[in-house]
């Protein structure tokens, strides 16, 4: 889908040029207004960040709140990926963001191709009756709103639709998720050397490394019970590629903590060779978005 936009006729010319010049994100969020809008379950778009505040370069986050009708969120949610992929092209399916706070629905992360670049897109799907607290709390702009968005949905309804995200949240991620995640962070710690952002980079590369640990313990050990760093030696070490994956996560955690460019993509290509050697499965199923994610990453390389 192309994300270019003709000015209209007979602007004057300082109003032509700031529209021929406008971000990205501008277009690429009218399209997801233009889109969402016409699906009966969305009954609310806002837009927060710093598309919201006028704050935003060419490096900014799309991101959008799409607030849904209780009983059809649970299976928006589910095909989310495939009307992403299919509307916008997006690179990788949705990454179920671990970052962002609770505000009562679920958020997800895309990457989007966009004149050659990744652009993030941070969707967060909300049921319709949370949407005014929501917005009391972290104050987004409304960007659009459907008929009926003021009809409230019945509290057994609304229980069903909080049970089915919370059991979404609980759901351990497999890894091919963990692949997904990888990449994600790893995009989004590029952003953050790029703005000098060191403090976020550090959080991060350890959320990188995390994600290390977590595809060593998926695929070896994948009825642990026990999460984090806990245990893990014990767990892993048990056999002769749990070891040599240990002193490859070893590796990764000696690193400098505070990450240069090289040391982020080197985080990337451990945890992808690591999965090539003991999930193949899920590098398997995965390789086509694998080879067109680090075909993007050369490509901004070359721009650099």
């Amino acid at each position: 889908m192309s994300t270019s936009v003709s000015p209209p006729r007979e602007l004057p010319a300082l109003e032509e040029l700031a529209h021929a010049h406008r971000p990205v994100q501008l277009a690429v969020l009218g399209d997801l207004v233009q889109a969402l809008s016409t699906t009966t379950a969305v009954t609310h778009l806002l837009v927060r960040g710093s598309l919201a505040t006028g704050t935003a370069d060419r490096l900014s986050d799309v991101d959008l709140v799409v607030a849904v009708r209780d009983d059809r969120l649970p299976v928006l949610m589910g095909s989310l990926d495939a009307l992403m992929s299919t509307t916008f092209g997006t690179l990788l399916p949705g990454w179920r963001d671990t970052i962002v706070g609770n505000l009562g629905g679920a958020g997800f992360v895309y990457l989007l191709p966009r004149d050659g670049h990744l652009l993030q897109l941070d969707l967060y799907l909300c049921p319709t009756s949370a949407v005014d607290a929501l917005r009391r709390r972290i104050g987004p702009r409304l960007l659009w709103q459907g008929p009926g968005a003021d009809e409230p949905a019945d509290p057994v309804t609304q229980q069903h639709t909080a049970q089915e995200l919370a059991r979404a949240a609980q759901a351990p991620a497999d890894c091919g998720q963990l692949l997904v995640q990888a990449m994600v962070l790893h995009a989004m710690l590029r952003k953050r050397l790029a703005r000098g952002q060191q403090y976020i980079a550090y959080g991060l590369l350890h959320d990188l490394n995390a994600t290390c640990r977590d595809v060593i313990r998926t695929a070896l050990v994948p009825h642990s019970r026990h999460h984090g760093w806990y245990h893990l030696p014990d767990e892993v070490g048990r056999t002769a590629t749990g070891r040599e994956c240990l002193t490859e996560l070893t590796e990764a955690l000696t690193s400098p903590p505070v990450p240069t460019v090289a040391q982020a993509d080197d985080a990337l290509d451990r945890i992808v060779r690591l999965a090539q050697r003991i999930a193949p499965h899920a590098t398997d199923s995965l390789t086509n978005e694998i080879t067109a994610y680090r075909a993007y990453q050369q490509h901004e390389e070359g721009l650099a």
